[in-house]
């Protein structure tokens, strides 16, 4: 997400949809790709300094996880966010072009409708088939409920959502239950279940910004999230805001400003986990 003010609020925000999450109205950013407008947050759903440019820059190269799937190797991401798919759409693009085993859960409160996500570019970012693919399996979820889990694959691509803000994960019962349920999707599709309960390579932070929605941000969700990275993973986000750092760094993470995209922001943040890369025998079981 992004914090940068729209010039024109106005035009987007009108008196009857102040609440809304999202607003037709479609903003061109400056690499020429389109973000939503939030008129609820205030903010548009990626950075106005090139939408497609942060989605690759920060989250899926800065990331480690392009790469990761370049090399053939089973990658587990956890998004805080879904938002408008853009960055799952960038990382499934380096699973497909490669042929590699991506496992993606997303925790996102308010998922938005495929009316929304048709109007994010996503076919500018991943193949046609994919994103068909996806809007399909939005629109057959139809409208979903707090608490709700869904599964979806793509050949090498597995979707998995929880409908939840990020700071549900503090409740043990039900991160519980949504761990079980997710176990039973994936052995009613014939999958391995450890996958479910295994550690991230890569945590792509990405609510709005702490200022509008400051519950993602604290740092005892942070602390939490911290301890579901795998040894050599990192947890990115375009946010460098000093308490994010400071609580990262005092879960054990090792945290520091790296460029942000051309023409973007100019700091954004990498925080990994020390230690050398996962037994990838372990990552190909799931």
């Amino acid at each position: 997400m992004s914090k940068e003010p729209r010039p024109d609020v106005a035009a987007v925000r009108e008196p009857d949809d102040a609440t809304a999450l999202w607003s037709p109205t479609v903003l061109t950013t400056d690499d020429g790709s389109p973000a939503l407008w939030s008129p609820r947050y205030g903010q548009a759903f990626r950075s106005q300094r090139g939408a497609h440019a942060e989605a690759n820059h920060v989250f899926a190269a800065g990331s480690g996880a392009a790469a990761r799937l370049a090399a053939g190797l089973t990658t587990r991401v956890l998004e805080v966010g879904l938002g408008a798919a853009n960055n799952l759409a960038c990382t499934a693009a380096a699973a497909l072009a490669a042929g590699t085993p991506l496992h993606y859960r997303a925790w996102e409160p308010e998922p938005l409708p495929a009316a929304a996500l048709r109007l994010a570019g996503l076919g500018a970012i991943a193949p046609a088939p994919f994103v068909a693919a996806l809007l399909a399996a939005r629109d057959a979820w139809g409208a979903l409920a707090p608490g709700d889990v869904r599964r979806w694959r793509f050949a090498t691509v597995e979707l998995e959502l929880i409908v939840a803000p990020i700071d549900r994960l503090l409740d043990a019962a039900f991160a519980a239950d949504a761990a079980r349920r997710l176990r039973a999707a994936r052995a009613a599709d014939g999958a391995a279940t450890t996958a479910a309960d295994a550690p991230f390579d890569a945590i792509y932070l990405d609510p709005f910004s702490p200022e509008v929605n400051p519950d993602p941000w604290r740092p005892e969700v942070l602390a939490a999230l911290a301890a579901r990275l795998a040894p050599g993973g990192a947890l990115v986000s375009y946010s460098v805001r000093g308490s994010v750092r400071r609580a990262l760094a005092d879960a054990g993470l090792d945290v520091r400003k790296v460029a942000g995209p051309p023409g973007g922001k100019r700091e954004v943040l990498h925080a990994g986990r020390p230690g050398g890369p996962r037994d990838e025998t372990a990552g190909a079981a799931g």
